[in-house]
């Protein structure tokens, strides 16, 4: 058996750094699309770093936060709201509080979160 010369193809030393760190884009979604969706995310969340800010130190379950900023129709879903929270949780501008569950507005626990 012969050894074969690999094709160079070796992964990266470091992750790229893309424009889209937030928003989801398939195959149809344009680059303006895109860009678009990427600066709504991030209006979303320095809005959810603002209300936090606002109500201090307390702990809020992502349908609380999602109900205090207006809903679906003042911030978007609550799907938004969790990347939100999830991103700004992993930057450490946020605390995840997962052993605290509370009932949500449908009967299911909810965990919460507050100020980093």
């Amino acid at each position: 058996m012969s050894d074969q010369l690999a094709l160079g193809w070796d992964a990266p030393a470091a992750p790229r750094a893309g424009a889209l760190r937030s928003f989801h884009a398939n195959a149809s979604t344009t680059v303006d699309e895109a860009l678009a969706g990427e600066a709504r995310a991030k209006g979303q969340d320095d809005r959810v770093l603002s209300w936090f800010g606002w109500v201090g130190g307390d702990r809020f379950t992502a349908s609380e936060v999602h109900t205090a900023l207006g809903g679906d129709a003042g911030f978007g879903p609550l799907t938004s709201l969790r990347r939100s929270l999830t991103g700004l949780a992993k930057a450490g501008k946020l605390q995840h509080h997962r052993a605290d569950r509370r009932p949500g507005p449908r009967g299911a626990r909810e965990t919460t979160w507050s100020q980093a």
